[in-house]
This record gives structure tokens, C-alpha cells and sequence, in this order.
């Protein structure tokens, strides 16, 4: 039984006691102490405590907030949900602002991130290099092509190779296995999400590196590889798994090793696929699921696309959503934005350790954010501004940086 099927469900307390309470914890929460080191014992005792739920959150952070949980078990409770007709005042001992967007698919430009590498091809927008240990991918467009370089020893030498595209795009996304030895190249997914088949045309590589044109039933920005098995992401709403052994030639519904069932083809209440988070050894999949008014987040890890072992749940107050622009790879693990004050390091075995961050602008209303290792990451955020009597209110789009891991964000001044 997982450790959050023994927590009762919330029950509502009086205002006034709410009120109380929240005015305390607030007190508590402005000197939290920073994460611990990533000891095993540390971890396991994170992840026995706070990770499972931690997981689920950062999984819902699109639209979802945790509801506070009534039992004396030794976690924080999330926020209490804010008002929907705007930006409210803040400061800076206030409780953490959840990421109310149902994720982002606008185009990154992190090549920054490898501004001591020179590329073959100028990257394109959107997430295109990817990089595992001396691995490095990258993707670029040029006079109707796309270039995809690949290099193995960190960007000292590259094999090029390139193809006429039949269609136009204005970005390309890269995803990379965690052995760094396959690796699809495709454009976002530019249909309706909820329609009942999301095939998207892409490439693999091939032995030697040579592109071959496949068709994917979702987009390369929703694919991940455990082992040799590709996995993606698609169908209505991304309510589908899909599994290749053959390098994409072709696709079977592993919607049930994940769900338990094969779930219709168009239902919008049917479980949706949050994201495939690409591992040094293998994916963790978010599952979310509908739940009366809100949803249930599940996380499941697999190391070879057969065998899937649920790590972390947790009851959500909002429905599903998709996670697109907010997770990443980082390093042999990889993390999901789960706030403006909170990332969430998802590792192979499915356990999970938060680490606390400033300097993000509060009320973001969209972000795109991508690391290259487990130091150095770059995140495309749009904020919401507001005047004082709340006449007017603008988006402002800026670019921010951090080089000690997620735990300090600075404003870029060349983007």
C-alpha cells in the first residue's frame, strides 16, 4: 500500500482557525533550512516523508496545488489556493506561489547553456541540444533542412547529417536517451490536444547517425528512452504510453502497464500521460487521473519499458493538466518545477528531494525551463504585472539563469 493511501482526506476547518494556522506557518516557513546533501540515507528519508508528495505536486503544477492534509504527518501544507481574478500583494515571507498554467510550449532558446561549445549548425529554437556525460545532440534549420550534429566527446569533433524537411517548422525538439546511444529529432505538436490521434512526424537516428523519418503517436518533446524501448507520450489529451523495440518503425499501446487499462481513444476524463521524465537508466512517467473535482498524481519508474513500479502518489484539488516547458533533464536525474520557490529532483529509483529557489518572479503565468547538468540551467518565464488599483494588467517576458543548480535565479541581461 502506498504511504499516502493511509492519509485521511481533508476536512474544513473554520475560518478562523484557518486563519490561525496559515499565520504560523507562514512564521515557520520564512527560515526553512536549505536541502539536505544527497546522501542514500537522506534521500530515502526524504522520499519516505515529503517526496512522494513532493513528486505529485511538482507532477500538478501546471493547475494543480496539493490539499492541506489534516493528519499530524511531518509535511508542510501547500498553500492555500488564491483568488482567480488576479495578482494578489506578496512578500517575501509569504508561503511559496503555485504555477497555475497548464504547462508551456513556448519555444526555448537555451543555447546559452553551451556557449563554450561551437555547433556545426546554429541550434533552433525550442529544446534543441540535449546532452548526457560527453553525448551532446543538437538540431538546427537551415534553407528548408534539418542539420542534426552529434558529437561524443563533448563537442571536440561532429558527425553532421541532414534532411529536406516537407513541411516548415519554427522549432525542433531533441530527446536523448540516458546512455546517450539513441536519440529522435521532431517539431512540437501543433494539432489539437485533445484529438483522438496526435501522430507527429519525426527522425532517429540510425547506426552511424543517419536520420530516418518515422511517424510518432506524439510529439519528440514527449518522448523518453528506458534502455533500447522508445516511449511516448499521445492520444487524446496525452491520455496514451506508446512503445517501440525497433527504433520507432513501430508503436504499441502500453497504456495499461502504466493505468491498468487501455484507456478510449477520446475521453477527456480518461488518465492523462503528465510527462515522460528521461532518466540516466531509464523514465519516470507522471500519470494524473481524474478524481471527482480534482485529480490523483502517480509516479511510475521503469528501466526497461516493460516493467513499471509505482514510487509516490498523492490527491490533488485541481484536474489533470500537462507538464510541457516544465521539467527537465539534470544530470542522471531529472527535476520538475513544481513553484516559483520549488524544484523537485526526481531520481532513478523514484525517490525525490526538493531544493528551494529564489529569485523567479512570483505570479508566473508561463515557464520554459531546461538544464544542462546539475549546475547550470536557464529558464523562459512570463510574469504577470498588475497597477496598484488593478486597472491594468501586463505579461513581461524575461529570460533567468542559475549556475549552483536551481537554488538562485538571476535575471539575464543578454537575453
Amino acid at each position: 500500500m502506498d504511504m499516502l493511501d493511509q492519509i485521511p482526506p481533508a476536512r474544513t476547518m473554520p475560518k478562523d482557525v484557518q486563519a490561525r494556522v496559515w499565520e504560523r506557518i507562514e512564521e515557520g516557513m520564512r527560515d526553512l533550512p536549505a536541502p539536505p546533501a544527497r546522501s542514500p540515507r537522506r534521500r530515502s528519508m526524504f522520499w519516505r516523508t515529503a517526496g512522494p508528495i513532493a513528486v505529485a505536486a511538482a507532477a500538478a503544477a501546471g493547475l494543480l496545488v496539493l490539499q492541506p492534509w489534516t493528519s499530524p504527518a511531518p509535511m508542510a501544507p501547500a498553500a492555500p489556493a488564491t483568488s482567480s481574478t488576479g495578482p494578489q500583494a506578496t512578500t517575501p515571507g509569504d508561503l511559496e506561489m503555485p504555477l497555475r498554467l497548464a504547462g508551456s510550449v513556448t519555444p526555448l532558446d537555451a543555447s546559452s547553456l553551451w556557449s563554450d561549445v561551437k555547433f556545426p549548425v546554429a541550434p533552433s529554437k525550442g529544446r534543441s541540444i540535449a546532452q548526457e556525460g560527453p553525448v551532446i545532440v543538437e538540431a538546427g534549420l537551415k534553407d528548408g533542412s534539418l542539420v542534426v550534429a552529434n558529437s561524443s566527446d563533448s563537442g571536440a569533433t561532429w558527425t553532421t547529417n541532414q534532411v529536406q524537411l516537407p513541411y516548415q517548422t519554427p522549432s525542433v525538439d531533441v530527446a536523448l536517451s540516458g546512455d546517450g546511444k539513441h536519440w529522435i529529432v521532431g517539431p512540437p505538436h501543433e494539432g489539437s490536444m485533445g484529438a483522438a490521434s496526435t501522430y507527429t512526424k519525426a527522425y532517429v537516428a540510425t547506426a552511424g547517425g543517419a536520420l530516418q523519418a518515422i511517424t510518432m503517436p506524439g510529439p519528440a518533446g514527449h518522448a523518453a528512452w528506458a534502455g533500447s524501448t522508445l516511449l511516448v507520450s499521445g492520444g487524446a489529451n496525452g491520455s496514451h504510453l506508446w512503445a517501440s523495440t525497433d527504433n520507432g518503425q513501430s508503436f504499441a499501446d502500453a497504456s495499461a502497464k502504466v493505468l491498468g487499462s487501455t484507456p478510449p481513444n477520446a475521453n477527456s476524463d480518461a488518465p492523462t500521460i503528465g510527462a515522460l521524465l528521461q532518466l540516466a537508466d531509464g523514465v519516470a512517467v507522471v500519470e494524473m487521473t481524474k478524481n471527482g473535482n480534482g485529480s490523483t498524481a502517480a509516479v511510475h519508474t521503469t528501466h526497461d519499458g516493460t516493467l513499471f513500479t509505482k514510487t509516490g502518489s498523492a490527491n490533488l484539488t485541481e484536474p489533470p493538466a500537462a507538464l510541457d516547458g516544465l521539467t527537465s533533464t539534470y544530470g542522471s536525474d531529472a527535476v520538475i518545477m513544481a513553484s516559483t520557490r520549488r524544484l523537485i529532483r526526481v531520481a532513478s529509483s523514484g525517490e525525490a528531494q526538493t531544493i528551494t529557489m529564489q529569485g523567479l518572479p512570483e505570479w508566473l503565468t508561463s515557464v520554459v525551463v531546461q538544464f544542462r547538468n546539475t549546475t547550470n540551467g536557464i529558464a523562459n518565464v512570463t510574469a504577470s504585472s498588475c497597477t496598484a488599483d488593478k486597472a491594468g494588467c501586463t505579461d513581461q517576458r524575461s529570460t533567468y539563469t542559475t549556475s549552483d543548480g536551481g537554488q538562485t535565479w538571476a535575471q539575464s541581461s543578454s537575453h
